[in-house]
């Protein structure tokens, strides 16, 4: 398999040109197979005359609406999708993350609630169970849990041998 790189900031842009671009690669990553409708499931969806929008004619006798957006993290946002996507980039290429004050700052959104609400957002999208975590290779360092074996309880100390040996 080939290694996947972080994204520079120069690659990011010129993968995500315009907002037009973002809808691309949201539709091409959720629905693989082509479009199908979010509430159904149905595959015999038609286009509706904006675009990234389809009709589905099985779940209402009038049809069902829905746009690339429905059933995401977008769904009703008034924030463009290019910025939602580019505060993801920030979120996941930073070496600890980033807060919401940071992305308020960084982004210059008109208040520190919207930067908030969109981290919430993304944060609970990752969270989500059915979200595909960790695809590819995934390279982790050593690391220890834990703190110098003076400071830990006078009972937990043991001989202060780093390991899995289990105590009490």
């Amino acid at each position: 398999m080939k290694r996947i790189h972080q994204m520079t900031v120069a690659q990011w842009e010129a993968a995500f040109p315009d907002a037009d671009a973002c809808k691309v690669y949201l539709q091409g990553n959720r629905w693989p197979d082509g479009v199908a409708c979010p509430r159904c499931g149905n595959v015999i969806v038609s286009v509706h005359t904006t675009p990234f929008t389809w009709q589905c004619r099985e779940c209402l006798a009038d049809g069902y609406r829905f746009s690339i957006l429905v059933g995401t993290i977008f769904e009703n946002t008034n924030i463009d999708l290019r910025k939602w996507f580019r505060v993801i980039h920030l979120m996941l290429t930073g070496k600890k993350g980033m807060s919401a004050m940071q992305v308020y700052r960084f982004m210059e959104f008109g208040s520190y609630k919207t930067a908030s609400s969109m981290c919430h957002r993304i944060r609970a999208g990752l969270a989500d169970k059915d979200f595909r975590q960790l695809m590819g290779i995934v390279e982790v360092d050593e690391t220890f849990v834990g703190g110098k074996v003076k400071n830990r309880h006078k009972d937990r100390r043991g001989d202060g041998s780093r390991g899995s040996r289990r105590q009490g």
